[in-house]
């Protein structure tokens, strides 16, 4: 019996662990030029305009790339419209087009 209770506080301690790094960001540090991993993004990550455009950032939900800042937008939307985690990524809005509110 107790090792029963065992294994299974052990599967739902290592299924807490797995949610908590669910999503992943990765970016190369510009000054230490390290790869840097963080479950929040970095500040340029949201500036969609590009105005103070940053390294190159991807993301990761459950090791599958949800969005890169490298590619096209039409791939960045297709990639987010098949992501589960889509809808909670900052919002894309097409090259060319102005922000509401600027």
């Amino acid at each position: 019996m107790k090792i029963i209770l065992k294994i299974i506080f052990l599967i739902g301690l290592i299924a807490a662990a797995s949610a908590g790094h669910a999503q992943v960001y990765q970016w190369k540090d510009i000054d230490s030029r390290t790869t840097r991993f963080s479950n929040t993004p970095p500040q340029w990550y949201g500036n969609i305009q590009g105005e103070s455009r940053g390294p190159r950032v991807q993301v990761f939900y459950y090791g599958v790339l949800v969005d890169d800042t490298n590619l096209t937008f039409e791939v960045r939307q297709g990639m987010r419209s098949q992501s589960p985690i889509g809808r909670y990524l900052p919002r894309l809005i097409a090259p060319g087009t102005q922000q509401a509110g600027r």
